[in-house]
């Protein structure tokens, strides 16, 4: 047994599970599987963890492809940071990380996002003031994301309820037929998709349906646009 895993087995008090109110799980930390206490958030909870979204639709799988902004980069690091603090249980995110950064690296990170926030206070706009606010992006993606990325999945995915749900069958095309369908009936676009969803998911959905519905109306009203000056150049 490893350092790591003997005291994750510690703080997680295996032998008293029973009387533990949430869910012992095994999930992955950097390929190694580890016992943890997990909480599933609910829709307040899920919501104070940042603006996210569980689905996943084509027009977010190219944009996937194309450069992530640093901004967005900060704002997942931040969420998935979010998601896990909320959601351990034991040992509490706190607790791991106590483990996990043995040197305070993090703390020295800390102090070092402090002393670059009150520098970029006292900086005018231009170039200087650029690299300033990049800096002070890496600092927040790296501070949040110092946990393995397998572990922080796993917690998500539990933390969420996805796995129980039917959120990842939401297509681009479901979406919007429940967007018209909302707006013809004078209701909520989730209100016309059946399935095994948390209230956070139906928000999601009645959210993500009208956004794809405004992006169609925007393309049908360009392409009915270039129709017409087709015509008038051919009449």
């Amino acid at each position: 047994m490893t350092r790591w895993t003997l005291q994750m087995s510690k703080l997680t008090g295996i032998s008293v599970f029973k009387d533990i109110q949430f869910p012992l799980l095994v999930i992955p930390f950097n390929g190694v599987m580890v016992s943890v206490v997990l909480r599933e958030l609910n829709q307040i909870q899920l919501e104070s963890c940042g603006d996210f979204s569980l689905i996943e639709i084509e027009g977010d799988r190219l944009r996937a492809k194309k450069k992530t902004s640093i901004p967005d980069m900060v704002k997942y690091a931040k969420t998935m940071s979010a998601i896990a603090r909320a959601s351990l249980v034991k040992p509490t995110y706190d607790e791991i990380m106590s483990i996990f950064d043995g040197n305070n690296t993090l703390r020295g990170f800390d102090e070092k996002l402090k002393k670059l926030k009150t520098l970029l206070n006292q900086t005018p706009g231009g170039r200087e003031r650029k690299e300033l606010e990049e800096q002070i992006a890496f600092t927040e993606i790296w501070c949040n994301q110092i946990l393995p990325t397998d572990f922080l999945s796993a917690i998500t995915t539990y933390a969420t309820g996805i796995d129980k749900s039917n959120i990842r069958l939401v297509t681009e095309k479901i979406l919007l037929d429940c967007a018209i369908l909302s707006k013809q009936c004078n209701n909520s676009p989730a209100d016309h998709i059946d399935g095994i969803f948390t209230p956070f998911m139906k928000k999601d959905i009645n959210r993500r349906a009208l956004n794809v519905l405004h992006d169609w109306r925007e393309k049908e009203t360009r392409k009915n646009r270039r129709a017409r000056e087709a015509q008038v150049r051919a009449g």
